[in-house]
């Protein structure tokens, strides 16, 4: 059965997130398979080329700089609801699948209702994120709201989904009804996989080239807690070294931090790769290394067990399920620098069990294949088309 799917997200490219990388892959591999795509989300305030799929379209809605959030546009709610009604209204698609659900989402959610069109819906995130990103801090001053809009939200899905079984639990922690299945972002394993040395890489970016290298790839923002990451170079071995690959609205403070510390000669600074460079980044390093305590799953996380490389996670969100002490890698609290620096340091002197750990990276990526995931994806969207769509039709 072809279907014409409308996917809605607040977060698309050319700004690089978690959840636009998500419904980037999420609307390719529907597209490839026939179906008709459209992709709605805010009008971007980043500058760049929008990857075309073909059989797939992008419709932007009216939105402003979200001043808390580096480089994030919010839809005008007003505005997004007449838009997305009139893109529902003409375009009569099978199936509504929200990736999230703010301003465009709930547009996306009245439509999908008043039109009797079935609903899905992804969780990607969990309400103490915003908060550390709006007040820079842990303190939980709008989840309990954000809770109860999450159970509200997600029991008018008619399937909910997760990246992760931390996310399902939280959801029926918060007592949503809804079926919930749970998805993975997958992997590419066969784009990202275990290769010789890049030494190309390192020479590029001016990085030691006899160095153990424990890679960080993501966002220098404040819920990603890359400061635990720089604190810990402080104690770690002089053979030790940390490639920071990203940008965000607390670099400045992280340099700053690193060179307070006298650290800053075991950090090698990357604003933004290639894909192309991204393959090179993890096939240059030795160790990835995440100490985000948010993670609904992490993709480059997968990307970098794919990679076959060991991990150092922190023990929160999602990233134990990829993360498996002792076995894959080790987990830490997020905020203690002192036991990722002892764990890196083992790591550094030890070749043997980095290969090993290495291998079971490897392995437990391959669970997580994404043509294999985006089927069941798409399986979830032909049931709820069948079983709902008939009975609204």
């Amino acid at each position: 059965m072809i279907m014409n799917i409308l996917l809605v997200t607040e977060t698309y490219l050319p700004w690089i997130t978690g959840v636009s990388i998500s419904t980037f892959n999420i609307a390719k591999y529907m597209a490839s398979r026939g179906h008709k795509i459209t992709i709605a989300c805010p009008t971007p305030i980043v500058k760049g080329k929008i990857p075309k799929i073909p059989n797939c379209k992008v419709v932007f809605v009216p939105a402003y700089p979200f001043t808390f959030y580096n480089l994030r546009a919010t839809a005008i709610l007003p505005l997004a609801i007449v838009k997305i009604d009139k893109l529902v209204r003409m375009e009569k698609y099978d199936l509504i699948h929200i990736q999230e659900p703010a301003e465009t989402g709930v547009a996306a959610l009245i439509a999908a209702k008043k039109y009797k069109i079935p609903v899905t819906g992804y969780l990607h995130f969990i309400p103490e994120q915003i908060d550390r990103v709006l007040w820079g801090s842990a303190e939980r001053i709008l989840t309990p709201i954000i809770n109860v809009y999450v159970r509200f939200i997600y029991d008018k899905y008619n399937i909910a989904m997760t990246p992760s079984h931390f996310f399902k639990n939280y959801l029926k922690f918060l007592g949503v009804k809804t079926p919930i299945e749970v998805v993975s972002n997958g992997v590419e394993i066969d784009k990202f996989k275990p290769r010789p040395k890049n030494l190309n890489f390192r020479k590029k970016y001016n990085i030691p080239e006899n160095k153990v290298l424990f890679m960080y790839l993501g966002r220098l923002d404040g819920d990603k807690n890359v400061t635990t990451l720089v604190k810990a170079t402080e104690h770690v071995d002089k053979n030790a070294h940390m490639p920071i690959i990203g940008k965000g609205k607390i670099k400045n403070y992280l340099h700053d931090l690193a060179k307070n510390l006298k650290s800053d000669s075991k950090i090698t600074w990357i604003d933004y790769v290639t894909d192309e460079e991204m393959i090179e980044a993890y096939n240059a390093s030795d160790v990835f290394t995440i100490m985000s305590p948010y993670e609904g799953q992490s993709i480059v996380t997968l990307q970098a067990a794919a990679s076959g490389l060991p991990i150092i996670a922190a023990n929160a969100g999602a990233l134990p399920e990829i993360c498996r002490d002792n076995e894959n890698g080790y987990l830490c609290h997020s905020l203690d620098d002192q036991t990722l620096a002892k764990k890196m340091n083992i790591l550094t002197k030890n070749t043997k069990l980095r290969y090993k750990m290495g291998k079971e990276s490897r392995k437990i990526s391959l669970m997580h294949n994404r043509s294999t995931v985006l089927k069941k994806l798409e399986d979830l969207f032909l049931t709820v088309r069948t079983n709902v769509g008939s009975t609204s039709t």
